[in-house]
């Protein structure tokens, strides 16, 4: 369970995460809509999800997870959000049993 602060290179660093931490696993890319890196983590073939609002991210993502949490065994959250709200959805990840990444603000961190 991992919290990365969003600063310069954001996606590079995600995908450097991803590339150390979920090797060879089924992992999603979850955001809110039209905030998701268009190019660069999409040309790594992994699945995206633009479900979330940023109104509702702890409501909507702690859903998602509800829903597809026995799809994946690990999902990241590319977020701006608070560090309370990012621990939320990796304890709710943590008790459906998949691992949970959540980037936050960096002024949050």
């Amino acid at each position: 369970m991992f919290i990365l602060e969003k600063k310069a290179n954001t996606t590079q660093r995600v995908w450097e995460h991803m590339k150390r931490n979920y090797q060879g696993e089924k992992i999603a890319v979850v955001g809110v809509e039209k905030q998701l890196p268009q190019t660069f983590l999409r040309n790594k073939q992994v699945i995206f999800y633009e479900s979330l609002t940023e109104d509702a991210v702890l409501e909507e993502g702690r859903q998602f997870l509800k829903n597809f949490a026995k799809d994946y065994t690990a999902l990241v959250f590319y977020l701006n959000c608070s560090s309370e709200i990012a621990e939320q959805l990796i304890e709710e990840g943590r008790t459906l049993g998949v691992r949970v990444t959540v980037t936050v603000d960096e002024k949050a961190a």
